[in-house]
């Protein structure tokens, strides 16, 4: 059955009540949930290639109102299948005990989150600040409860919105920072066990510290000189010292520099370069030497530049790699399931994805070219669906949506889902906001001063 990994684990809310419920969040107005918001469909791509677009509601396609299919296909757990797939998730039984399925199938709307399973909401709108650029998710009250920051460009300022733990957040409190926020990080610089925040401060050069306390508050902790324009943020403890260092990504030059946290609270920038314009950078660790290596995406040049580590904050000369035409964004983890690191840009110019395979000696393999989205200027790997590897989210900028592509375990990438945003979707997160064991979806809109919020349900 062509459809039947998507008959059985995919469960949108949009298309179909079994998902339980809309996956909405309110407060006070400020969230708006959008009943449009989501559109799925079941192109495939890897090396290029790109599967059949999904027809709705045709087989393995969300079902239409009232829970209708094409002729001949049936209604299950809200997706159209042949009703004769032994498998899928409306032939198990459930267990009134514990609502788990007797096939061990994942089913949307059981209260059970289960491996394969991917139930997403309607996107909610958040009002945040003005251009929303880099977002983090965090507790940054000491509670068990996510809270929501982002570095907002046009006010020079960053905002924190304290979560309950449900999904719903507080009012937005800000604070100021250097001039054009566009990169932001979280650790503990300090050794205080609060985390605390820094950001790259694109119009100004400089990263700015803000201290946090145990109550999701800040104060300043300084300014700190960095190279032309920097454009984003990692953070990483080279010293296993308790206290973070910063690595930032110069993109006005051919340069990433490090901040060390010793001495206290910053050593100067050192500089490492790299190629042309570098926009964003992931930490990996592609020789498998344990030390962090760094990966960047470098818009000036078209390229991705890996630099291995020396675990002490140090660097070795950059290798270049071609990728997609201005690459805007870069993340590191082992996509292919051999246990070694690869990398993944998203290609503004292109409209499309590169993947970089790692082989663990400190390099990758040709660059393959994948997918598709519109203007892609962010994305985060991480586990949606919970079968253990490692999926794919993409803002696309130019359609305004958070797209979300599944991985087969071998870098196979599959687009099941597109969410609707506000404008000008630049970066996107991914965090159990809602407390259910689930990920959720979460992108920062510069063009409507929002973010956008998609919850999971089990």
């Amino acid at each position: 059955m062509a459809y039947g990994r998507f008959s059985r684990w995919l469960c949108v809310a949009a298309a179909s009540a079994a998902c339980g419920g809309d996956g909405g969040s309110e407060d006070g107005g400020t969230i708006t949930s959008d009943t449009t918001g989501i559109t799925t469909n079941s192109s495939s791509s890897s090396a290029g290639d790109t599967g059949p677009e999904c027809p709705t509601p045709g087989l393995g396609c969300p079902c239409g109102p009232g829970g209708t299919c094409d002729e001949g296909l049936v209604c299950e757990a809200g997706v159209c299948g042949t009703g004769s797939d032994t498998s899928a998730s409306s032939s198990s039984t459930i267990d009134p005990t514990d609502g788990s399925s007797s096939t061990g199938e994942a089913v949307c709307g059981d209260g059970v989150a289960q491996a394969g399973e991917l139930c997403l909401g309607l996107p909610a709108m958040l009002v945040m600040g003005s251009a929303p650029s880099a977002i983090v998710v965090a507790s940054f009250d000491g509670d068990d409860a996510l809270d929501l920051v982002t570095a907002n460009r046009d006010a020079d300022q960053v905002a924190i919105r304290i979560g309950d733990g449900s999904g719903d957040f507080g009012p937005p409190v800000s604070y100021p920072t250097g001039d054009a926020p566009v990169g932001l990080g979280m650790g503990d610089f300090d050794g205080d066990t609060h985390l605390d925040l820094v950001v790259a401060n694109s119009g100004a050069g400089t990263i700015t510290w803000l201290r946090g306390d145990s109550t999701g508050s800040f104060s300043s902790g300084g300014d700190f000189t960095a190279g032309m324009a920097p454009s984003a943020i990692a953070v990483t403890d080279f010293g296993a010292d308790g206290r973070d260092d910063v690595i930032v990504a110069n993109g006005g030059e051919s340069s990433i520099g490090v901040f060390l946290a010793d001495p206290a609270p910053f050593a100067a920038m050192v500089p490492h370069a790299v190629q042309a314009g570098p926009r964003a950078l992931a930490l990996v660790d592609a020789n498998d030497d344990g030390a962090i290596d760094v990966v960047t995406a470098n818009g000036g040049g078209n390229t991705a530049s890996l630099l291995l580590g020396t675990g002490s904050g140090a660097f070795g000369a950059s290798a270049a790699y071609p990728v997609g035409t201005e690459p805007r964004g870069v993340a590191g983890g082992d996509v292919s399931g051999d246990d070694l690191a690869d990398a993944v840009t998203v290609d503004a110019g292109a409209s499309a994805m590169t993947l970089l395979r790692g082989n663990g000696l400190g390099a990758f393999a040709a660059p393959v070219p994948f997918g598709g989205a519109s203007t892609p200027s962010g994305l985060v790997l991480a586990d949606i669906d919970l079968d253990g590897d490692l999926d794919l989210v993409v803002a696309s900028t130019g359609d305004m949506t958070i797209r979300l592509l599944l991985n087969d375990g071998d870098a196979m990438f599959t687009e099941v889902a597109q969410f609707n945003t506000g404008a000008t979707p630049v970066a996107v997160a991914t965090a159990d906001i809602n407390a259910d064991g689930l990920p959720d979806l979460i992108s920062a809109n510069q063009g409507t001063n929002t973010v956008t919020i998609v919850l999971s349900g089990a």
